[in-house]
């Protein structure tokens, strides 16, 4: 079956989510034919206007994680940019010459955390340590016990996925919280996954930094995002870039003001004004009305890869993570026998017109723990990696549903196509093929 593009499902909202709804391309149109200023860069009204925009963005962010100030909402251009903000401002050893300081991570980290801690322990051996904290094999979820054994006298931070980019797990970040408080080390949460899907509570969840995207969950464009510090800690933070603020400009040296103090240059004031947008979209809906929604596309997926055979996957499938709908966002990624993950991302894409994304995910040590990463792969005589799907506030339930429709008929004819492959080996004939289902869309 092949597909056009006004059929196309996506479901690669874990990589950037689509569509967006019209205000926020509207928003960024109107920004630059309206404004077309610096914002806080002239005295004019244009510019005066066009840094209202970057407050009413912080406050409606604000708003939406419940932080404490919107001044310390930082803008980012996205979560990696974010979080090197977060994990080199306290971990730079220029902050206590002579002294280790050791960071605490997880097996479920993103590379955008895995790759800033390590680049600082290469730069800085034996000044810079980390400990690596193990996750369940069976569902990704990471103890609260084992980081808090994991921390030391010496640990400046604690980095925690709250929503796993392969898996979906979700962590328990309060009990993680209330760890990190009672331990006094900062606990910087990477919620890519999560911001602007479901509620998150910064002050009832005791998250000291919250690293996003604009352009996931929140719906904004690409080039955005955001770090929250929540306000004190800003004074443990050192900073990685250093330049024109428009404050302070007398003076050659940074401002320690918030925001200023992280926010260097010109800001992308276009892509904040379409920002903006996609956070009143949500703000105007309500979160617990956006995850409601998004749970109800969970539990779907969840039960069309369990219903065909009253409880273990379909035949050959795996899902990775936990295998029911709590402790889990809308992000699935499956590996099936027979297909490597391109190829059963191709037939999706080819025959059904769903989207999803193949791979390793930049997430290597998630991909160590349920075995689907190179070496594991390599021992069991497959290829790496696995099928992504992710969900957005785009999609229905009768769209999830046609997907593991999709999914349910690859894997018959996976099945198939294995033992007739078996049946070859020995010399015998394949057998005739069943009769399928077939996806429909409603």
């Amino acid at each position: 079956m092949t597909t056009d593009r006004a059929s196309r499902l996506y479901f690669d909202n874990a990589a950037t989510s689509f569509p967006k709804p019209d205000s926020v391309l509207e928003a960024m149109v109107a920004y630059q034919r309206r404004y077309g200023a610096s914002p806080g860069r002239g005295a004019y009204r244009e510019a005066r206007e066009a840094g209202d925009v970057l407050t009413n963005c912080r406050e409606r962010i604000r708003e939406l994680i419940n932080g404490e100030s919107a001044d310390h909402v930082v803008f980012a251009l996205n979560t990696s940019d974010a979080l090197n903000t977060a994990i080199k401002g306290l971990l730079r050893p220029a902050f206590s010459p002579g002294r280790t300081v050791h960071a605490v991570i997880t097996a479920m980290e993103h590379n955008s955390v895995l790759r800033p801690v390590k680049a600082l322990a290469d730069e800085f051996p034996g000044s810079v340590e980390y400990t690596r904290v193990e996750a369940d094999d069976d569902t990704g979820l990471v103890d609260p016990d084992r980081i808090r054994h994991a921390i030391r006298p010496d640990t400046k931070i604690v980095a925690v996925v709250h929503g796993s980019n392969v898996t979906g797990t979700l962590q328990p970040i309060a009990d993680v919280g209330a760890v990190c408080r009672d331990m006094a080390v900062p606990l910087l949460v990477d919620a890519a996954q999560t911001v602007g899907h479901m509620p998150v509570d910064v002050q009832a969840m005791n998250v000291d930094l919250l690293a996003f995207p604009g352009h996931k969950g929140l719906l904004g464009p690409l080039g955005t995002g955001a770090l929250y510090v929540r306000p004190g800690l800003e004074r443990l933070m050192h900073t990685s870039r250093e330049g024109g603020t428009g404050s302070v400009s007398e003076h050659d040296t940074h401002p320690h003001d918030m925001p200023d103090k992280f926010e260097a240059g010109s800001h992308n004031a276009i892509g904040i004004a379409g920002l903006l947008a996609g956070v009143e979209w949500l703000l105007d809906r309500g979160l617990d009305n956006v995850w409601r929604h998004e749970r109800a596309l969970i539990e779907q997926f969840i039960n069309g890869v369990h219903q065909y055979t009253g409880g273990p996957p379909l035949s050959g499938l795996r899902l990775l993570g936990p295998p029911g709908v709590e402790h889990r966002c809308g992000v699935f990624s499956v590996v099936l026998d027979g297909l490597t993950p391109h190829e059963l991302a191709a037939r999706l894409e080819d025959r059904f017109g769903v989207l999803t994304r193949p791979g390793l995910h930049c997430a290597p040590h998630v991909h160590r723990t349920f075995k689907t990463d190179p070496e594991s792969a390599a021992v069991e005589g497959r290829l790496p990696g696995a099928t992504r799907f992710s969900t957005g506030p785009f999609l229905s339930v009768q769209d999830v549903k046609y997907a593991t429709d999709a999914l349910a008929t690859i894997c018959e004819e996976a099945a198939e196509e294995r033992g007739a492959a078996e049946k070859d080996s020995r010399g015998g004939q394949p057998g005739e093929r069943r009769g399928r289902r077939r996806p429909t869309k409603g």
